[in-house]
Parts: structure tokens; C-alpha cells; sequence
């Protein structure tokens, strides 16, 4: 985006309008309009939105007439004189305007209420409209604009976006007009009443204005700079939880917590900053009034007194430019909001924009054939620095089979991107039916092709679900027939069939309850559901067990009948069928042929042939054995997180009881008693002003009542009040809001690193509850965070500001007459309990509403799986989803309006209601005589001062509510147990192992056994492999080595020692996983290596990164070792992401290796190189590999091969071989002879 200059216009709000940093946020947008932040709300919205506007504005004009009614109330006692005991005149007179007190109070309620609900209302629904849009964008926004940011960012960018037009144009909008409106008929009123006491006042307003421009000028640049750090702190919170199970695994979770908290640091710096600007300029914009009101009077007393006006109209002018200038000044963060909404929406559209440009004619096609043809094609992704297609040029007929092999990076998934048009080709021609796939349009394209991608996506949802996804199914048999020909055909019923619920079985975040050859299966069903004209398989079958792959792999070839298959994959055997394969080197083909016309050239095909050729004998028949069927299909969790186990009802009770003891109050506890003591001490000091005001009122009284050659002394005495006054509200507002921000960034900072903390050690069961499932964490931790500060930050300041005021005032009305003041205390305990009740409701509802909404855990998993959701062309259906997910809470939302509406109608009225009672009760004490008419006027606007005050503090009360809901979230991570990781610490392992009649089932299903009676053992240096079906318990006994969970029976020993008497970190710092879903976090290649060891040397690095083929393409790279590898580490191909984990797990010198598929994303060649070099790095310590691809464990000391969660057959490669078991079936069937 260009950056542009404000107009004037703009700059002079600025300056004026505490806009300083304005110039600065207008970096990253222009702001749009204030008309255009409605840009998609209804004729109706945008009426009841006015309606609104009208009743603050009017709402606005109603505030000054509690100070024209009190003033008259004086003018009325001053001109009667001595006269005032049993006068019915005056007596008339002053009950005349009590029921002028009454009427208002009954408008300014009935106006507040209409306002709030109608500006609340509107606002809802047009922040959801706007998330809607948003989500919308996003998942129509190119993938090049998708590679520069992170999910994370972007939910980031959505919640705090939203949440900023939500505060600009809710109840902030309304204060605002509301403030200008009473600014206005304040100065109008007080022409009218004392032309000479205003125009000495008039220049208050811009001068305070000014004042409150020089805090944003000031802050501007730290505000900006902790908006960014709060952005990547929510960021790293994202992403560390979502991949809590590798973090786990390095032992990185303190990494991650010192990552946080440096940023979250910096935020709190930043934030204490802030706040002592702030303070110290809003002390000056008060001190600046008292100046001006010493002028003032020092003009209206002695033209008072010199029958130039009235006494009592010194009075209304003074009381109203006073208090109209008071509320322009708190206009000035109001009106700060309104254009931080206007900044956020421009933010907001331009992703929106972004998205919805001009639509391109198409042509009209709806069924393609499949004859596809690359010309001369060329690519480089935005965030690399190299081409990786260099004129690629291949074709396939319709209907045709072709394969694409090679080397690791060298382009083959990245053709499958720009025919989806994911991406767009820089130059050359790609063709699909002879037509430029340009000309398609993009949906149309992506109807008709099926894919199933290398790292099988699923979603929180049924199984049902998950394989439709809303597509319209128009073929000749029924959904329900088509969805069992689907599963049928990717191998998926057997498993399916064995669930409780079948297709409706619940799958919860990223498909966790299933095994990763399960998770793969279901995506091909997904894939061929619509009976794509083209199917593509990128490392289609790489999570498949050899059993599963045949069946699947026959399955797909009868299914590649009447379409284009294209297929990717390593793996070479299932490949070796298909009509014509292309080997790509360097961004373009290298060879292309047949499988056998390829290995007889003896190219780069043939070698890595070779480097996968298993030596079993063809001659040799295969078992004919069935295999048994597995019976427990839905047993690997992938979820294998944390470390200390806590029960299922152990979580409940503790959950439970954190419910019901937590509050926003709990984060006193955490405070530093000197900080905290002197923020609230500095602010009921700086809430006696009002109080102060009172006395000062009262010996304005004096003066303006004294003789005429008496009043100079008393006002000296006023001037000299005033100014003492001024300096006290400086003083203590500033340190009021220093203190006020230490306390509250700081704890906010430690509340939040604690949460991570504990949340990153949990065992795997607490992210498999769906109530804590990660999303939804991740969602609590980054919304709610903010919510919580409110008890500590300005906002508690105000809080006890207006307390201390309001006690004070009345303490001041039971001492002067303590008949008036008891009625002042009755009607304020009325009030309050009628608050109390409000606020009760308000607190149930938005509890309610937290419990049910699903919003933005299911944001954030569409904006995590954008590109799946793209390349099958699903956005309507995820659109809709997410609408009905606003939709299911949004009764819940209108209580809250109801509810927060009349708390905002009550208090705003409240000053009307104590000023009518306080003025009713007095009267007739002054008409008895039992009372003078100065005591009268000071109760009276005491009490009515009390009333000001509810209206001062209300728009803190929904921030408190949610404060409240916030604690009850956070508060049940924050109470989690602390790790108990308790074992030895010193224990040096040499890898020798034995795994003894293990028996295991998850919690989540106990009736289901993963592994039975399981035995298998290693000595140290050993290399063994584990071999079987998907979901057979292999991924199980790995969860089981790193403690992820703990066996029920049977024990795992390391060295003759029970596994579960080592401390987790002294496990797993001798223990190193590489899983099947290699996984990098934002950073350098340096950070993600070196995750959870920090003492380790670059030397270290460069080696481990030799040992895994990685440090040649790394040194080639122009940044290094230094290169940010980008979120999920997008930057880089399959391959090259998982020998980066590689090297992560060879940098530790582990004496255990867990290789989980570890080589299931690198070619031929590369696997071979990381083979031998992990053979070399064996030495010492002990492996053990897991994996699909038999080629890779030929090798290996001895091979067990488990079915149904125990062993059935193990022995050497050639042993097995010999038996002529299961393991010799799985070999022929990956033999490439």
C-alpha cells in the first residue's frame, strides 16, 4: 500500500482530537471514511444507526441542564435573599424546576436506552457481516498473498481489527456525539445566561484539545510498536499449540515460553510508557481548565457585583463551559477510537478488496476432458529468491496416467499449484482441453480436479462431513450410495464401518482421532466424491501401509478410468504403472518414458530405482493368508502432547473449581502491593476533585452572595484554591496512571507466560478433550488476554476515581444534612442493586455466549487450512458454516444488548434522578428554615455529582463483565498443575531398550486396546524398524517411548530402568523424534534446528545438517543458516521441511532416534544419502523406524512386524524374506522388478 499524506483536514483532527499518531498508524492505511465503515449494512442498519446518532446527540444536549437547573436553583436563593423561610414563591419557583429535574431524567433515560440498543445492535451485526467478508476474502485471496503471512497473523489481524471498529462505532460513537452535542448547547447555554464568562472560556476547548494532541503525538510511535509486538506474541502462541506435540518432542517448550515472553516484554514496556504519557497529559488538560476558570471568574464576579449580569447566571456559565469542556477533553479517546475503527476497516478492506476485484470473463465450460499441456512454463514464489521452473514443458493426454518424479524441490508440487491455479505461471503456457486455464474460470477448474495432497488435511467435524464438504452431488446413485463407492474405493469403509457412530463419528481438530494412513483415506474419498475429470495424488498413498497402498493404488487405477490421473510420489513402486512419467531436475524435464524404458536408460530414474530396489526374489510365492482385520482402526492419536497426565475427571474437578472461585479481582493477587496500593491511593486522591469542586462551588456561592466591597479576598481564595486543585490533579493522575500501567502490563505479561508455560507441558489427552482442544485454546489465551487487563490498566483508575467521588459526596450530604444525604444513600443502594441484578444478567448471558460460540476457533481453522479449502473449491460451504456459527449465538448476543443498554439508560439518567431528590428533600427543609439555601445547593449538587459519577464510570462496566468471563477462561489454564517432572536428571543412556507385554488404550476410548502384551527389545547401537497396518499401534509405542502417554500394564525400560523413573526432559533430551508431519515455526533455519537447545554451536548445526543432505541447498540459499523459513514453513518444499527436522533431531546426538516416516517426503536419492548418514550417526545410539517404505529398512538390525497392536513376526530383512510371512507380502508388493 502507498503511503500517503492526510489532507489538512485530517491533520488538523489530529492535532486537535489526540490524533498524534494518526501519521503513524496511516503507515500500514489510509483511513477510510466514517460513512464507509458501513459499507455493508442494510438500509435498516444504516436507519437504526442514525436513530441512534440522533438520540446520543439529544442525549448530549440533555447533560448541561443539570448544571442550568442547580444554577437557577442558586440564582432563585440568591436574589430571594434573606426571604427564603416561608416563601411560597420561591418554594413555587424552585419545585417548578424539579419537575423540569423529572421530565429529563425520564427523556434522558428513555433516549439512552433507544440509543444503546439500536447503536449496540447495528454494531453486531455489522462486525459480523465484516468477519464474514473477511473470512470470505481470505479464502479467495491468492496463495502468493497467503505465503507472506501466517494464519496466526491473520486471525491476529481479524479479531484486533474487528475488535477496534466494534469499540470505535458501539458505545464509543455515541459518547463522542454525545460529548459534542453537550460541548455545543454547553457553550449555547452559557452565551445565552453570560456572554463575557464564555468568551473567556472558549479557548479552553482547543487549548485542552491541543493539550490531549501532544499525548497522542507523544505516544504514537509506542502504541504502534506494541501493536506489533502483541501481534507476533499471539502469533507464536498460535503456532506453538497447534504444534504442541513437536515441541514437546525437542523439549522446546521453555524456547517458546522465552520467545513469548520477550515480545510480551517488550508489549509491557511499551504499554507502562503509554500510560505515564497519558496520564501526564490528561494532568496537564485538567490543570489547564483550573487556569482558565481563574480567568474567567476573575471577569464575571466583579461584573457580577457591578450589575453587569446576574450571580446566578456566573453560575450556569461558569458550571456549563466547565463541564461541556471537561466532556470535549474525555471526547478526545472516544473520538481516538472512532478513527482507530475507521484505520481498522481500511485494514480489513483491503484484504476484502484484495479478493473481490473485477471479475474476469471466462469461458463457459462445466465438464473438462483432461488433455493438459505445460509449455515452456516458469515460476519462483514470492518469498524465494530462485526460479523453481525454468521452462517446463510436459503434456498428458485425456484420460492418460502420467507420473512426475524427482529429486526433493526440483518442482513437482509446485506444477500441481499452478494448475489449480493456486498460483500463476510467470510466463509459458499451460492448457487444459486446449484452453489457456486463464480463461477458466478458477472454480470450474478446481470442481473438476481431484487432490489428494502429501499432508492429508481433515476438519472438526463428522467423517460425513468431512468427505462432502456441501458439494451438490448430481451423479445416478444417492449420496449415501456414493459415499460408500467412495470409501469403498479408498480403502476407508473397513475402519469406518468398525466406529460406533460410522460416518457420523465426530473428528476433532485436524482429524486427531485418526492415524495418519487413516487421515489419507479419507482425503482420497474427499477427492474422488465428485468424480473429478482430473485426479491428482501428491504423495497420495506416502502414509499408507504397503497392505492398504496395493488396495488403494488398484482401487485408484480402476477409479483413473474415464479421467486424468497425474501422480507424485517417491516412492517409485507406485509410480511404475503409470502410461508415461516425467522425471523433473532443475525446474524442467529430464527424462520421460515408461517405467521400463526409464530404468533400461540408466538415468536419474534408474538410480533412484536402484537406491529402492528391495532384492526379493520374484520366484518366490506370497503368503495366501488374509490379513487379520484390525478391529480397533480409530487408536493413533497424533495428539501426542505435554507430558504430565492429569485424568479426564481430575481436568473436570479442577475446571470446575477454578469456575466457581475465579473472578477478574484473582489478578490482585498478583501484584506488587506497593504498585498497586499507590495506583489506587493516587486515584481516590485524584477523585476528590469533585468533592473539591463542591467547596470551590460553594465559595463561588460566598463571593458572588458576599457585599460588594467583601468578595475580592474570597475570590483571591478561590484562585488560589483552583490552582492547588489543578496541581494535585496533575500530580496524582500521573502517577495514578504510571502505576496503574505497571501493574497491568506486567501482570498481563505473567499471566500469559504462565498459561503458555503450563498448557505446553499438558499430556495428550487434555488436547484431545474438546473443550481443550488446541484451536480453542489458542482462541481463549489471544482473545481473552485483553479482556482480563481491565481490572488493573486506566480503566481501574477511573473505577476508583469516581468511587472515591462518589463516596465522598455522599459522606458530605449525611455530615451537612444527614435527612437529605440518607435519602441520597437509599436511593444510590436502590441503584445499585438494581445494577447489581443487570450486571448479573449480563455476566449469565456472556458466559452463555462464550460456552457456545465457535467462531473463532472454526475462523481459525479455515484461515490454517485456506489452501485445502481452495483447491477443492469449498469456500460457499465454509462460508456458510461460519455464518451459522454467528447465527447459533446470536439470541445469546441480543440479551447482552438488552441488558448492557438499560445499565447504560440507568447510569447516564442517574445524575437527573439523585439531583431531583436531593433539590425535592431540600426545599422544604430551606422553606421550614431548617436549612440555608448555600448548604442546599452544595448537598444538591453533591448527590447530583454522585449520579455524574455512575455516568463517568459506566462504559468501564461491560469491560469489567468480560474481564469477569475472561478470568473464569483463563484462570482454568492458569490453575493447571505444575509439571511435576520429578525423575533422575543425571542418568546418561547408552540405547539399549526392552519393551515387555506393553498394554495401552487411549483414554478417550478405554474399551479399545492399542497394543497388547507387546514385546520388543534393542541393544545400544541397534537399528530397528516397526512394519504393519495403518492404526496397528507402531506411531502408539512411540507416544508410549517419549511419554507422551503411559502404558497401562507392562514396562518400557532404557538400560534397566523403568522409562517413567527419568524426568521428561532428561528423556527427551536423550530421545529424538522426527514425526510424519515434519513441522518448522516462524525463524531462521537456525531457530527451528536448534529448538530446545540453545547451548549448541552453528558448528553443531552445519553438521547435523550434512548428516540430513540439508546443508547443501541451505549454504545455497543467499541468507543461509539466517533464511526465515516462513509460517509452517512455506518457504520450503516437502523434502526439504522434513531433512530440516532431521537435522533437528541429529543436532541433539540422541541415543534413541524415533523415526516416525522420516524419509516418507525425500526422493530416492536424498533418502539414501540421509540413510547412510543416519547408519553413520547409529553408531552410539539406538534407532528405530517406523515407516511404509520398505526400501529404507532393509538394513535394520531386526524388523517387527505388528498387527492389532502386538508382534507378529520379526526377524532381519532376509530372515523375514525366508519365513514368507506378511512382511515378504508387503515387500513384493513394493518391488519395482
Amino acid at each position: 500500500v502507498s503511503k500517503r499524506k492526510a489532507p489538512w483536514s485530517e491533520r488538523l483532527v489530529a492535532a486537535l482530537l489526540c490524533k498524534g499518531d494518526l501519521a503513524e498508524e496511516q503507515l500500514d492505511a489510509q483511513p477510510c471514511s466514517t460513512a464507509e465503515l458501513f459499507r455493508f449494512a442494510s438500509c435498516w442498519e444504516r436507519l437504526s444507526f442514525a436513530i441512534g446518532i440522533i438520540c446520543a446527540a439529544l442525549c448530549g444536549m440533555l447533560m448541561p441542564l443539570n448544571t442550568v437547573y442547580s444554577g437557577m436553583v442558586a440564582d432563585i436563593y440568591l436574589k430571594a435573599g434573606d426571604q427564603t423561610t416561608g416563601n411560597h414563591v420561591v418554594m413555587d419557583q424552585v419545585f417548578f424546576i424539579i419537575y423540569l429535574y423529572a421530565a429529563t431524567a425520564a427523556l434522558q433515560l428513555i433516549l439512552s436506552l433507544i440509543q444503546q440498543y439500536l447503536l449496540l445492535t447495528t454494531t453486531n451485526s455489522l462486525v459480523d457481516k465484516l468477519r464474514r467478508e473477511f473470512v470470505s476474502a481470505v479464502l479467495r485471496t491468492e496463495a502468493a498473498a497467503l505465503d507472506a503471512t501466517s494464519a496466526g497473523k491473520m486471525s491476529s489481524l481479524l479479531n484486533e481489527n474487528i475488535d477496534k471498529i466494534r469499540d470505535g462505532l458501539g458505545e464509543k460513537i455515541a459518547l463522542v456525539v454525545r460529548g459534542l452535542g453537550m460541548f455545543l448547547l454547553s457553550i449555547g447555554l452559557s452565551f445565552f445566561f453570560n456572554w463575557k464568562v464564555t468568551l473567556c472560556l472558549v479557548p479552553l476547548g482547543p487549548a485542552c484539545a491541543m493539550v490531549m494532541g501532544l499525548n497522542g503525538k507523544y505516544s504514537s510511535s509506542s502504541i504502534k510498536q506494541q501493536m506489533e509486538a502483541s501481534t507476533t506474541a499471539a502469533a507464536i502462541v498460535e503456532e506453538s499449540i497447534m504444534n504442541v506435540k513437536t515441541v514437546a518432542a525437542c523439549n522446546g517448550q521453555e524456547d517458546m515460553v522465552k520467545r513469548y515472553s520477550s515480545y510480551l516484554s517488550t508489549s509491557a514496556h511499551l504499554g507502562a510508557r503509554v500510560h505515564l504519557i497519558s496520564g501526564f497529559f490528561e494532568g496537564t488538560f485538567f490543570f489547564t481548565i483550573y487556569l482558565f476558570s481563574i480567568a474567567s471568574m476573575l471577569i464575571g464576579v466583579p461584573d457580577a457585583h457591578n450589575g453587569g449580569s446576574d450571580p446566578g447566571s456566573v453560575i450556569v456559565a461558569y458550571g456549563c463551559v466547565l463541564l461541556g469542556t471537561y466532556y470535549l477533553g474525555t471526547v478526545g479517546p472516544f473520538m481516538m477510537a472512532l478513527l482507530k475503527a475507521r484505520i481498522s476497516a481500511a485494514v480489513i478492506y483491503q484484504t476484502i478488496d484484495q479478493a473481490n476485484g473485477p471479475e474476469e470473463l471466462h469461458e463457459t465450460v462445466e465438464k473438462l476432458r483432461g488433455k493438459i499441456t505445460f509449455a515452456n512454463v516458469h515460476f519462483k514464489y514470492p518469498t524465494r529468491e530462485t526460479a523453481v521452473l525454468k521452462g517446463l514443458s510436459w503434456s498428458v493426454k485425456a484420460q492418460q496416467t502420467v507420473a512426475l518424479a524427482g529429486h526433493s524441490g526440483c518442482g513437482k508440487s509446485t506444477t500441481i499449484g499452478l494448475l489449480s491455479k493456486l498460483y500463476d505461471k510467470a510466463s509459458g503456457s499451460i492448457t487444459v482441453d486446449g484452453r489457456e486455464i486463464a480463461s477458466i474460470d478458477r472454480n470450474i477448474l478446481r470442481r473438476n480436479i481431484g487432490v489428494v495432497s502429501q499432508e492429508p488435511c481433515l476438519f472438526n467435524g463428522t467423517i460425513r462431513e468431512n468427505i462432502v464438504l456441501g458439494r451438490v452431488w448430481n451423479g445416478a446413485v444417492s449420496v449415501e450410495e456414493r459415499l460408500k463407492q467412495v470409501t469403498a474405493i479408498a480403502q476407508a469403509a473397513h475402519f469406518i464401518e468398525k466406529l460406533d457412530k460410522g460416518l457420523e463419528t465426530v473428528l476433532g481438530d485436524g482429524g486427531i482421532a485418526l492415524s495418519g494412513g487413516q487421515k489419507q483415506r479419507i482425503a482420497i474419498a474427499r477427492a474422488i466424491f465428485m468424480d473429478p475429470s482430473i485426479l491428482i495424488l501428491d504423495e497420495a498413498t506416502s502414509a499408507l501401509d504397503v497392505q492398504s497402498e496395493r488396495k488403494v493404488q488398484e482401487a485408484l487405477n480402476e477409479a483413473s478410468l474415464g479421467r486424468t490421473t497425474i501422480m507424485i510420489a517417491h516412492r517409485l513402486s507406485t509410480l511404475k504403472n503409470a502410461d508415461l512419467i516425467y522425471v523433473l531436475d532443475k525446474g524442467v524435464v529430464a527424462e520421460q518414458g515408461s517405467h521400463e524404458a526409464l530404468i533400461s536408460a540408466g538415468g536419474i530414474y534408474a538410480r533412484m530405482a536402484e537406491k529402492q530396489t528391495l532384492g526379493v526374489d520374484d520366484g518366490r510365492k506370497p503368503t495366501t493368508k488374509e490379513d487379520k482385520p484390525f478391529n480397533h482402526a480409530l487408536e493413533r492419536h497424533p495428539s501426542l502432547r505435554g507430558d504430565h497426565t492429569l485424568t479426564p475427571r481430575e481436568v473436570e474437578k479442577a475446571a470446575e473449581s477454578v469456575s466457581k472461585k475465579s473472578s477478574f479481582l484473582r489478578v490482585y493477587s498478583h501484584t506488587h502491593a506497593k504498585q498497586i496500593w499507590i495506583t489506587v491511593i493516587m486515584a481516590a486522591l485524584r477523585g476528590l476533585e469533585i468533592p473539591y469542586y463542591i467547596v470551590l462551588m460553594g465559595l463561588l456561592y460566598e463571593t458572588l452572595n458576599a457585599p460588594a466591597t467583601e468578595y475580592w479576598p474570597l475570590l483571591i481564595v478561590f484562585c488560589i484554591t483552583s490552582i492547588l486543585m489543578g496541581l494535585a490533579v496533575w500530580i496524582t493522575l500521573t502517577g495514578a496512571y504510571y502505576y496503574s500501567g505497571l501493574c497491568s502490563e506486567g501482570i498481563m505479561a505473567f499471566i500469559r507466560q504462565q498459561i503458555l508455560r503450563k498448557v505446553l507441558h499438558r499430556n495428550a489427552e487434555y488436547f484431545d478433550r474438546p473443550e481443550t482442544s488446541n484451536a480453542t485454546i489458542v482462541n481463549d489465551i489471544n482473545q481473552h488476554s485483553g479482556a482480563l487487563i481491565a481490572g488493573l490498566d486506566h480503566r481501574l483508575v477511573l473505577f476508583v476515581w469516581c468511587s472515591s467521588s462518589f463516596i465522598t459526596c455522599l459522606v458530605y450530604s449525611l455530615v451537612a444534612k444527614w435527612e437529605i444525604g440518607l435519602m441520597g444513600l437509599a436511593a444510590s443502594i436502590v441503584f445499585f442493586l438494581l445494577l447489581a441484578g443487570l450486571f448479573y444478567l449480563m455476566t449469565m448471558f456472556m458466559e452463555r455466549e462464550s460456552r457456545a460460540s465457535r467462531t473463532a476457533e472454526l475462523a481459525l481453522e479455515i484461515l490454517e487450512q485456506t489452501r485445502t479449502i481452495q483447491i477443492m473449491s469449498v469456500e460457499e460451504y465454509f462460508e456458510k458454516k461460519y455464518s451459522k456459527s454467528q447465527e447459533e449465538i446470536k439470541s445469546i448476543k441480543n440479551k447482552v444488548t438488552v441488558v448492557q443498554s438499560f445499565i447504560y439508560a440507568f447510569t447516564q439518567a442517574s445524575a437527573f434522578f439523585f439531583g431531583l431528590i436531593a433539590f425535592a428533600a431540600g426545599a422544604e427543609y430551606v422553606f421550614d428554615g431548617d436549612l440555608s439555601p448555600l448548604v442546599l445547593y452544595l448537598i444538591g449538587i453533591s448527590i447530583e455529582f454522585s449520579g455524574c459519577c455512575l455516568s463517568f464510570v459506566n462504559p468501564t462496566f461491560p469491560d469489567f463483565v468480560r474481564a469477569n468471563t475472561a478470568a473464569r477462561i483463563l484462570y482454568a489454564y492458569f490453575d493447571l498443575p505444575d509439571e511435576m517432572d520429578v525423575g533422575e536428571d543425571k542418568i546418561e543412556l547408552t540405547g539399549e531398550f526392552a519393551v515387555t507385554n506393553v498394554e495401552f488404550a487411549y483414554p478417550t476410548r478405554p474399551e479399545h486396546k492399542v497394543a497388547r502384551q507387546l514385546c520388543i527389545s534393542a541393544s545400544s547401537g541397534e537399528s530397528i524398524a516397526l512394519v504393519g497396518a495403518s492404526g496397528c499401534g507402531k506411531s502408539t509405542l512411540i507416544g508410549l517411548f517419549e511419554r507422551f502417554y503411559e502404558q497401562s500394564q507392562g514396562t518400557i525400560k532404557l538400560d534397566d530402568v523403568d522409562h517413567r523413573k527419568l524426568s521428561m526432559h532428561n528423556l527427551r533430551r536423550q530421545i529424538a523424534l522426527v514425526g510424519q508431519e515434519p513441522v518448522l515455526f516462524q525463524g531462521s533455519i537456525m531457530d527451528n534446528i536448534l529448538l530446545g537447545c540453545d547451548e549448541l554451536t552453528i558448528e553443531d548445526v552445519r553438521k547435523a545438517c550434512r548428516m540430513a543432505n540439508a546443508a547443501t541447498f541451505i549454504e545455497d540459499l543467499p541468507e543461509g543458516y539466517d533464511t526465515e523459513v516462513g509460517s509452517k514453513g512455506r518457504s520450503l518444499s516437502g523434502g526439504q521441511k522434513q531433512r530440516i527436522a532431521i537435522a533437528r533431531a541429529l543436532v541433539r546426538k540422541p541415543k534413541i532416534l524415533l523415526l516416525d516416516e522420516a524419509t516418507s517426503a525425500l526422493d530416492g536419492e536424498s533418502e539414501k544419502v540421509v540413510q547412510e548418514a543416519l547408519s553413520v550417526a547409529a553408531q552410539g545410539r539406538t534407532s528405530i523406524a517406523i515407516t511404509h517404505r520398505l526400501s529404507s529398512i532393509k538394513d535394520c538390525s531386526r524388523i517387527y512386524f505388528i498387527g492389532d497392536g502386538t508382534v507378529i513376526e520379526s526377524g532381519t530383512h532376509e530372515e523375514l524374506i525366508a519365513s514368507n510371512g506378511k512382511y515378504a507380502s508387503y515387500v513384493k508388493a513394493q518391488s519395482l522388478n
